[in-house]
């Protein structure tokens, strides 16, 4: 294994940025056990795809599996991620290389390893004894890169450090398997690789391997360092709330942010005439100017406002399917710099909500995030309010989360309450820009809660102004003019 200077450097560097990091690596690279699951698969070839030019990596393992078992079909292929690296991994889907046809990803509970969590892929028919069939595994990293150096001059370009495995982790040997990165353009420098296979770079992509007869669970180390040009967005808490009015046929969306940009950090002090002269050239290093996000079609009354007030750097503009909303904060964000704001819209309710016919059964469909483009979501909670009356709601979601609490909120001319859904979950990017379903029931006789609660409280306040305006609250008797 090659070990320079330069790379004992940068790894020095970045465990005292990040301890985490280095239990990874500690972790990973220790000696592993012969892994738990039932060898009755073999991977013939093996293409893995390491994409490192966004801050979110993304990871595609194609592989050629075969059936080695002597007489049994098979229908369970595993997939192993290392359990340092669990709470980095956002989003993971399989499919059919040929056909393209999703597979069902679960996550394993009964093969219990202590340094890996194996995910189950459900194939679409029993693979026979003998037969192949090509698997496309996909998986998105989050907070797995680190910046290098660890600050920046303001118009000065920042690079980042990934240290990862030059071999694709698989829960069976493979007989012939490829590993290629890809960095955002050829500015690059590996620093650490296995010594059996030379490395090839070409342009901004680093080819490692073909590798023969690789165990399961292989492991290696790989380190590159790599010029990245922009912001890396990050959310560190957002909490989206939605209302429904079905009398005023109204879907009511607001959402708060707590940003941060995770570049490295300004070196010195913000410079407003350097800002002036060039301002274009922010791109050129690790500010953020703006950000773009997707709102509905039919969407009004769209606000873009901080704890300031009303934030008129804001524009919109319209699409076939949707508005751009492109954001623009009162200052430029640099690396470690931070911002809060919060938008809201509302739009027509029939085109999220629908009814079963002959029940009372109403189904709200509507997406988890309004995401901006590679950004990470640390923190997100998700409150949808029920029209009063609306009763044994479930929320079907189409991936798991952290936790779903189930409440009553009162507002303005309540009486019970109303139904909410309090969904809280962590780690979130675009992919998870799904829709939700929301399932409740809804009566005829439910529409007439609200008014009958506004007559009831008008009828209450003319009878209290009627008696109080019979009241004498004058002070001593009444005055006898002769």
């Amino acid at each position: 294994m090659r070990l320079t200077a330069t790379s004992t450097l940068v790894a020095t560097i970045i465990a005292a940025i990040s301890l985490t990091s280095s239990a990874h690596a500690e972790e990973f690279w220790s000696e592993q056990d012969v892994p738990l699951v039932p060898q009755t698969f073999k991977i013939t070839n093996l293409l893995r795809t390491l994409d490192l030019s966004k801050p979110i990596i993304r990871e595609i393992t194609s592989a050629a599996v075969q059936n080695t078992h002597a007489d049994q079909d098979q229908t369970d292929y595993y997939f192993p991620v290392d359990q340092a690296y669990s709470d980095n991994l956002a989003f993971i889907t399989a499919e059919n290389r040929k056909t393209k046809e999703p597979l069902e990803v679960t996550k394993d509970e009964e093969f219990y390893d202590a340094q890996f969590q194996y995910y189950k892929i459900k194939l679409a028919t029993p693979l026979p004894p003998g037969e192949k069939v090509q698997i496309t595994v996909r998986t998105s990293l989050t907070n797995l890169i680190h910046a290098f150096p660890t600050h920046v001059g303001q118009a000065e370009k920042q690079k980042f450090v990934y240290f990862g495995n030059p071999f694709a982790l698989t829960a069976y040997p493979a007989t012939k398997q490829k590993t290629t990165v890809i960095t955002p353009n050829n500015v690059l420098e590996v620093h650490e690789h296995p010594e059996e296979v030379d490395l090839v770079v070409k342009n901004n992509q680093v080819i490692l391997g073909p590798y023969n007869d690789v165990n399961s669970l292989e492991h290696g180390i790989f380190e590159v360092q790599y010029e990245l040009t922009g912001a890396v967005p990050h959310v560190r808490r957002l909490r989206r709330e939605i209302e429904v009015s079905q009398w005023g046929n109204n879907l009511a969306v607001e959402e708060h942010y707590n940003f941060v940009n995770r570049g490295a950090e300004l070196k010195g002090q913000f410079s407003r005439i350097d800002f002036q002269r060039n301002p274009m050239g922010i791109r050129d290093g690790n500010g953020a100017l703006g950000f773009q996000t997707k709102l509905p079609k039919l969407a009004r009354d769209i606000y873009y406002r901080d704890e300031i007030g009303n934030i008129s750097t804001s524009a919109i503009a319209h699409q076939p399917d949707y508005i751009q909303l492109m954001l623009k904060p009162r200052f430029p964000l640099f690396g470690g710099w931070n911002t809060t704001w919060y938008i809201g819209y509302n739009t027509p309710l029939d085109g999220y909500l629908r009814k079963i016919a002959g029940t009372d059964k109403h189904i709200l469909k509507v997406p988890a995030i309004s995401p901006m483009p590679d950004t990470t979501y640390e923190d997100v909670e998700i409150r949808v309010v029920l029209p009063e009356g609306a009763k044994n709601v479930k929320a079907v979601l189409p991936y798991e989360v952290d936790e779903i609490e189930y409440s009553t909120t009162k507002t303005y001319m309540d009486s019970a309450g109303r139904s909410t859904v309090t969904i809280l979950a962590s780690n979130l990017i675009e992919d998870h820009a799904q829709d939700l379903l929301i399932e409740y029931e809804f009566s005829q006789t439910s529409y007439l809660t609200k008014p009958l609660a506004a007559a009831t409280m008008l009828m209450a306040i003319y009878a209290t102004s009627i008696v109080f305006s019979h009241l004498d609250f004058k002070i001593g008797g009444s005055t006898i003019k002769k």
